[in-house]
């Protein structure tokens, strides 16, 4: 995608996508109170007026309620769902969940960009992205199977054990957050050393997620390929 081509956020919606950022992050958890008004104005050197339209849309995501007199607070039941282009973290909404997420990095280092991966980064066939695989358990299960490329820029994860949220990684360490994409969902099957990390039979079908995300500022931020059981996933969608 061109850099002309894309969406460029206004500042409210980047006041939103960074407080949503946070709240998928665990930065504020459920029930919290988020900073004030005149706090989120010291600190964004937004208006008034553009502070309390960053907080409408979370209001009307469902993520963030406001009391009259108090300010605002984290919904006890955020709604991180596919419409509100929440991209929250595989930790946060697991943990959110009620269950224990773990992860451990199968393999690190540097890939060369080809097909939808090239033209998302807008980068030449060939050209070097970082590339980090890992493999997620819920509950101490496999589930899934994640392969996630990012620009060069970010080769100081390459042969690191992310065994956390790679979102806290690049906002606390690159000050890079998600805030727009897509996914797209498709039926696979598992290769041998699929069925063997998932502890599945090989040939079963699974499920590939692929998400597409970009950072505040409109920047291709990663592509991550999911590659997950359908034995221990449940896919909602909101109606409307």
């Amino acid at each position: 995608m061109s850099a002309s081509s894309k969406k460029k956020l206004t500042q409210y919606e980047r006041l939103a996508a960074t407080l949503r950022d946070r709240i998928a992050a665990g930065t504020y958890a459920r029930g919290d109170k988020l900073p004030s008004e005149m706090e989120l104005m010291d600190e964004s050197g937004l208006s008034r007026s553009t502070v309390r339209h960053a907080l409408k849309v979370l209001v009307d995501e469902s993520l963030v309620r406001t009391e009259r007199g108090r300010g605002a607070f984290v919904a006890d039941t955020p709604a991180l769902h596919e419409n509100s282009l929440v991209f929250s973290s595989y930790t946060a909404q697991i943990q959110g969940q009620g269950m224990k997420p773990t992860t451990r990095t199968v393999d690190s280092g540097f890939a060369k960009a080809a097909g939808d991966v090239a033209k998302f980064f807008d980068a030449a066939v060939g050209s070097k992205l970082v590339k980090l695989v890992r493999l997620r358990y819920l509950d101490d299960a496999p589930l899934c199977l994640e392969t996630t490329y990012l620009p060069p820029s970010f080769e100081a994860l390459i042969d690191r054990d992310i065994n956390g949220s790679l979102y806290t990684a690049l906002r606390q360490e690159f000050h890079r957050a998600p805030a727009q994409g897509h996914k797209t969902f498709e039926v696979c099957y598992a290769s041998q050393n699929e069925a063997f990390l998932l502890n599945v039979e090989r040939g079963q079908a699974l499920i590939l997620i692929t998400d597409y995300v970009y950072d505040t500022d409109g920047r291709p931020l990663h592509i991550s390929k999911r590659i997950q059981r359908t034995d221990r996933a449940k896919y909602t969608e909101p109606i409307g």
